[in-house]
């Protein structure tokens, strides 16, 4: 069986280091390489940011998490295609427009009120789902 590829918000990122079991989880089967953990250019500067203002003590931790198994690091894309414009907040299309490029099977996040997760199963054929969900689909 082929390795689920995974698109992992900031935010999920965060609340494993934060204490979230389902968070936890998840970034945890990465280095058990029971996913494939992907994550964009953008996606990166916020964990980033966010640890660095929020959480210091942290970001040593989730770098060592990333370079046991590295993350896929997607780049950012130039242009938002219009399709996804439709499909997500504008503060999302960015990262939403990623995961597509990066044609992942699911995408975890604990903002999925930003997206038209129904039509953008439809569409691309990417889950997007919380924590929780992605624990139970994945069998984590």
């Amino acid at each position: 069986m082929k390795t689920p590829k995974v698109f992992i918000d900031s935010n999920v990122w965060f609340s494993a280091f934060y204490g979230s079991a389902n968070c936890e989880k998840i970034t945890e089967a990465h280095t058990e390489n029971k996913i494939k953990a992907v994550i964009s250019q953008k996606v990166l500067q916020e964990i980033v940011k966010n640890f660095t203002q929020k959480m210091p003590n942290a970001l040593d931790p989730f770098i060592k998490t990333v370079s046991v198994i590295p993350s896929k690091i997607i780049r950012d894309p130039t242009k938002i295609p219009q399709h996804v414009k439709s499909l997500a907040h504008p503060k999302d299309q960015n990262i939403l427009a990623s995961a597509i490029l990066a044609k992942v099977n699911c995408f975890v996040t604990d903002n999925t009120k930003h997206f038209k997760t129904n039509e953008i199963k439809k569409k691309t054929g990417i889950k997007i789902v919380t924590p929780k969900q992605a624990v139970k689909i994945l069998n984590l």
